[in-house]
């Protein structure tokens, strides 16, 4: 059964529930498992985003993915396991702000809803977060924090970060979204930029992460980064392919 191949995949055991506690395991399980990376975002996409293509890459293959890849996964999950869930689409913030392209859940779990999001990579959130103004998630590694700015005509959600393991003091904001309710083509459009738009910030650069408990390990082109205790290890690797 795909969701138990992947239950296996990222270590995660029973009960498979709707709950609060089960939602807490995948993140982590997931988190720390499948790395996120772009190597194979083209190939895949030639292939289309099916649960084979996605059973044979990430599953099968051991590989990581990029958000929409990561996410069929997780929402074939969450389907299983009952959870009620929406989808939305994050603009993702830095130098240059890019149109919503970024993959995230939102579950509603009694009455409150909670911001699960395993595509963004090592410097996500490292937990769910709960979808209320000011809400903060501790780690020794990074933090996370959201917040609400409802001055807009569209209220948007932002989503920061404080990264310890790197030294950080300072909130550093990551993405922003409109809650707002997005369908399959929105996910199709925006999987479309990220992989054949020339200016996508991912058909720019080869890179892949996966959290550590006291910090991380990405690659980007040709530097590998350790980031572990306040200390930032970075050397050359040479390009042996996929």
């Amino acid at each position: 059964m795909f969701v138990t191949d992947y239950a296996k995949r990222i270590g995660f055991t029973s009960p498979f529930e709707a709950s609060l506690d089960s939602l807490r395991r995948l993140h982590e399980a997931h988190f720390y498992t499948v790395p996120f990376e772009n190597f194979s975002m083209h190939a895949n996409a030639d292939r289309g985003l099916t649960q084979d293509v996605l059973r044979e890459a990430i599953v099968e293959r051991r590989r990581g993915g990029i958000c929409y890849e990561t996410g069929g996964l997780m929402q074939a999950f969450l389907d299983a396991c009952g959870f009620d869930y929406e989808m939305r689409l994050c603009s993702v913030l830095g130098t240059h702000r890019t149109p919503a392209t970024h993959q995230i859940f939102l579950v509603t779990l009694d009455g409150e809803r909670w911001l699960l999001d395993i595509g963004y990579g090592a410097q996500g959130p490292r937990g769910v977060l709960k979808l209320a103004d000011g809400a903060e998630l501790a780690h020794p590694a990074l933090s996370a924090r959201i917040t609400l700015d409802d001055t807009a005509q569209s209220p948007r959600w932002a989503v920061s970060v404080m990264e310890h393991a790197v030294g950080a003091t300072e909130w550093k904001p990551i993405y922003s979204f409109v809650d707002a309710p997005i369908g399959a083509i929105d996910l199709e459009m925006a999987h479309f930029y990220t992989t054949r738009f020339p200016a996508s910030p991912l058909n720019k650069y080869k890179v892949a992460s996966i959290p550590t408990s006291a910090g991380r390990v990405s690659v980007r082109d040709n530097t590998l980064t350790i980031v572990e205790d306040g200390q930032i290890h970075a050397v050359m690797i040479e390009d042996v392919g996929q």
